[in-house]
């Protein structure tokens, strides 16, 4: 009996040195000293879009440490890209840099704008393909990165309208009419071999519509070609409005919105001086009558 209790009084005294110790040894492993670090990470790694598009990444910090720091914030891309870095919300707010706060249990976010050169001009569209953006967070030591990947897209479109903005001509019934078009790609990439054709207006017979040049072989992205048109109405043609003369352009890549256009057929000049003359003999014809029954 006696060695029973020596034995349970020396199992008390060990549960009670391990309680007593214990707090000390929390204790010890709290002033332990913290790494002090910076984590970058975001949901969308790669964003894809056209080259007239803009990009938006939300980068979220987890900063490790002891103290509050000021981070250096800074994010670069490819040459003549417009990039900026603003604070979630605020999109009109550009910043290089950000108090962040010690062992938070959320991340700050911060969102990184990309636009590529594209938004200033079409001829500097980049080519298809993947790009990368590197955002960079630094307080003295202490930095971090991540690397961000845009994939630009090819974008077609073709355009077609009449130099000038006037939708409608006027031209003379069996003489050459021309008129100026403006074939343009507005995408991001080259269109090849364009071709142009176009339809009479409804209810015409024999008229003929040439054009100056009818293929262009390529049209760069933001590019331009002035092409001349001649519209030549049949001389039998009735003077009048005629809707709607269709012109056509068409590449590998796009084809452009029809452009329809109002045609007026106006008389020729000496069928005009013709009847100007028929309605001066018949006044003078008026005249001499009216005359002649005035002397009776």
């Amino acid at each position: 009996m006696k060695i029973g209790r020596i034995v349970c009084c020396l199992f008390l005294l060990l549960m009670g040195l391990v309680i007593i110790n214990q707090p000390a040894t929390l204790l010890a492993q709290d002033e332990s000293p913290t790494e002090e670090k910076i984590e970058l990470s975001t949901t969308y790694l790669k964003l894809e879009g056209t080259a007239t598009d803009y990009f938006q990444y939300q980068i979220e910090l987890m900063y490790h440490g002891s103290e509050a720091r000021y981070f250096d914030l800074e994010a670069t891309g490819p040459r003549g890209w417009e990039i900026y870095i603003t604070p979630v919300g605020e999109p009109g707010t550009r910043i290089r840099s950000r108090k962040l706060e010690p062992r938070e249990k959320y991340p700050d976010s911060v969102n990184v704008m990309v636009f590529p050169p594209a938004w200033l001009s079409p001829e500097l569209s980049p080519e298809p393909g993947e790009y990368t953006i590197t955002f960079e967070a630094s307080s003295e030591e202490i930095s971090g990165s991540i690397e961000l990947k845009a994939i630009i897209t090819a974008m077609y479109s073709l355009g077609l309208a009449p130099v000038g903005g006037l939708y409608n001509t006027t031209v003379t019934a069996g003489k050459d009419n021309y008129l100026s078009i403006m074939v343009e790609n507005r995408g991001t990439t080259t269109i090849n071999n364009i071709k142009l054709s176009s339809d009479n207006p409804r209810g015409t017979v024999a008229w003929t519509v040439e054009f100056s040049q009818s293929e262009v072989d390529s049209l760069a992205a933001g590019d331009f070609q002035t092409i001349e048109v001649n519209i030549k109405p049949s001389s039998r043609t009735i003077a009048g409005d005629y809707y709607p003369l269709s012109l056509r352009a068409s590449g590998d890549q796009a084809t452009a919105e029809r452009l329809d256009m109002r045609v007026t057929v106006a008389t020729p000049t000496i069928w005009g001086w013709v009847g100007v003359g028929i309605i001066v003999l018949v006044l003078a014809g008026l005249g001499v009558i009216f005359m002649r029954f005035s002397r009776r």
